[in-house]
């Protein structure tokens, strides 16, 4: 299950790559940032746990990776970026307003430093 979490990431993270410096795309490359990194988290989780999270509130996804990896001390410090995602998610998702270049590439960065923090995680995790 993991490899279908992590291939469902990797999907969405080359998707944001091919338009994150183009700023017509802006809300979509908001979507892609995010949607990946909860992709990424599901993967860890489901690595760390032997079953995805289940739920809309992906805030209890992002405290149960930080309970899982601090059990097996392992870093948490790319959660951050995490929580940074999923705080934005209803923002860019569903709020009448548009998604402003600056804001979208902030996500995109955001995104690809989560992208590596689970990688490595999903190394260290047996």
């Amino acid at each position: 299950m993991v490899e279908i979490f992590l291939e469902r990431a990797k999907q969405l993270s080359e998707a944001r790559k091919l338009i994150e410096l183009d700023a017509e795309y802006a809300s979509a490359t908001a979507l892609l940032a995010v949607h990946s990194a909860i992709a990424y988290n599901d993967a860890v989780l489901v690595k760390l746990s032997g079953k995805a999270f289940r739920g809309e509130d992906h805030m209890s996804a992002v405290r149960e990776v930080t309970k899982r990896c601090r059990a097996r001390k392992l870093d948490t410090s790319g959660i951050t970026q995490l929580k940074t995602l999923v705080a934005a998610k209803t923002r860019v998702s569903y709020e009448a307003q548009l998604v402003s270049f600056p804001y979208a590439y902030e996500l995109s960065v955001a995104s690809q430093r989560f992208a590596v923090w689970a990688y490595k995680r999903l190394e260290e995790i047996v």
